[in-house]
């Protein structure tokens, strides 16, 4: 039963397969043609004289030219072997009519002849056959390779564009597509740059399409920056054409020139601070090496001149390492508000209170609005701001110059303000005074400063939800603000409370 079943498996296959019915149509034109070659002999052996045409009994060169269709076709579907197989069975079959039949002259001559002028076209049918077949499988490995290397190029990352020598794009990958939107057949100056003509200058196509492999950065008018490696590649049709990849490294140029700007900055405050460290300490030791010269006789008053240069000095220096300390915790994450129920009130009053005895000389006044709501804050960092702008408005403050500390409610805000009459701010300067290490023009009364002073500030303000800002006009003084919110854990108390209400 298995093998009756394997049989006709085997027979079922067969006769599925293309061959077998080209084998087959090829043996019945055969067997048809050789019936027609014979048939003038056949019809006279049989006495079938009503068939006896003068076609079937003369030269039977048409008759031999009738096999060219099987022969021809063998060729197309066998190539060479079926060329070189039905020829030879041609051969055969117009053999013995040319050994024992045919009367007329040289017939062996003839058959010869059309066999090797038949045969030579089967042969050329056949190779013919055989290397289009051939050029048809390269063709579609090329093809097939082609489409794996553009489907890799179309999940890559990086942008990818494949353009012509006539500046035409035929590939663009997704990629691209994202950055640059559709190619919609442009040109390559039209889809990157927006531009009507080739731009020559900056082109690199014609040396890419002669073999020349570049690697370069380029900037887009929007912004963008991108860096670009162009190598030649030969298209399916031949065709030399540049494949650029394209990775957008925008980000990596800014964090670049953020670096370069990191190490001015490094330097700018090295120096600043080599400077401002400096002169205290120069200062510093001058005064104390005048006191402990045994040939002179200090009186009370010079003693206590020299001494009081010597604290203010040092409380120079007290805040220069307070403002480097505060701004490296800032930066470090670890300078965290710990706000509590405060008094703005207080806090300026112990402000002033410790800055009068070393800012003698300068006319310090505060205006605060009676029965101020309490505030959730630092203390600590709020008094660090007041000191800050307190010191601000005095160094750049004549001697002998007012400085006020106002103080008022608005809305859900406390409100201060540090005013002074000094020399102003620049508008150039107005929108990086919050920078760090930025010092502006420098028209300072009074020596030190790093830059890092209303920075700090800037940072504390933010950390307690509040805003910060300045105003200025030149020669007539500058002004301060700061506002921190009243009461906020209260506030975000209700608002939690009546969200699980609802």
């Amino acid at each position: 039963m298995s093998q009756g079943t394997s049989l006709e498996k085997a027979i079922g296959i067969t006769l599925r397969r293309r061959s077998f019915w080209n084998f087959y149509i090829i043996l019945s034109l055969f067997g048809m043609l050789t019936l027609v070659y014979y048939f003038g002999e056949l019809a006279r052996f049989a006495g079938w004289t009503f068939v006896q045409y003068d076609f079937f009994s003369t030269v039977h060169d048409l008759h031999r030219l009738l096999f060219l269709a099987p022969i021809l076709f063998a060729s197309y579907h066998f190539k060479v072997k079926g060329a070189l197989a039905t020829t030879s069975a041609a051969f055969v079959i117009f053999l013995p009519r040319a050994l024992f039949i045919s009367t007329y002259p040289d017939p062996l001559l003839r058959i010869i002849a059309f066999t090797v002028i038949v045969g030579t076209i089967s042969v050329l049918v056949g190779i013919t056959r055989t290397e289009i077949e051939r050029r048809n499988l390269y063709r579609n490995k090329l093809i097939t390779e082609r489409n794996k290397l553009f489907g890799i190029l179309e999940r890559m990352q990086d942008g990818v564009i494949i353009m012509d020598p006539s500046y035409k794009i035929r590939f663009v990958n997704t990629s691209m597509v994202n950055e640059f939107g559709e190619s919609s057949e442009k040109h390559c100056y039209e889809y990157l740059l927006s531009f009507d003509s080739p731009c020559k200058s900056i082109c690199k196509l014609p040396e890419i399409i002669n073999g020349m492999t570049a690697r370069w950065e380029y900037s887009l008018p929007d912004g963008r920056t991108f860096e670009v490696v162009a190598s030649p590649f030969t298209d399916s049709d031949g065709t030399v054409c540049q494949l650029s990849t394209m990775r957008n490294i925008t980000q990596r140029k800014q964090v670049e020139q953020e670096l370069v700007k990191l190490n001015q900055l490094k330097s700018e405050l090295l120096s600043n601070v080599t400077h401002e460290f400096r002169s205290p300490l120069t200062s510093i030791k001058g005064i104390i090496s005048s006191l402990l010269q045994k040939d002179i006789e200090w009186d009370d008053m010079n003693r206590e001149m020299l001494l009081t240069g010597i604290s203010e000095e040092t409380d120079r220096l007290a805040s220069l390492v307070t403002n480097l300390l505060n701004m490296s915790k800032l930066e470090a994450g670890v300078w965290t508000p710990d706000k509590e129920s405060c008094n703005i009130a207080d806090m300026i009053k112990s402000v002033i209170e410790s800055q009068k005895w070393s800012h003698k000389d300068y006319i310090l006044n505060t205006d605060i609005e009676p029965d101020l709501p309490e505030i959730y804050a630092d203390s600590g960092q709020i008094k660090q701001v007041l000191i800050n702008l307190l010191e601000n408005a005095i160094a750049y403050s004549e001697k002998g110059s007012p400085v006020s500390i106002g103080v008022k409610h608005t809305g859900n805000y406390i409100e201060v303000q540090v005013a002074d009459r000094g020399s102003g701010i620049p508008q150039k300067d107005m929108k990086r005074i919050f920078e760090k290490f930025y010092r502006g023009s420098l028209n300072r009364k009074r020596p030190g400063g790093i830059g890092l002073g209303l920075s700090i500030c800037n940072a504390i303000i933010t950390e307690h939800e509040g805003q910060i800002w300045a105003e200025s006009e030149a020669s007539r003084g500058s002004t301060f603000h700061f506002r921190l919110p009243v009461n906020l854990p209260d506030k975000k108390k209700k608002e939690r409370s009546g969200g699980e209400k609802n």
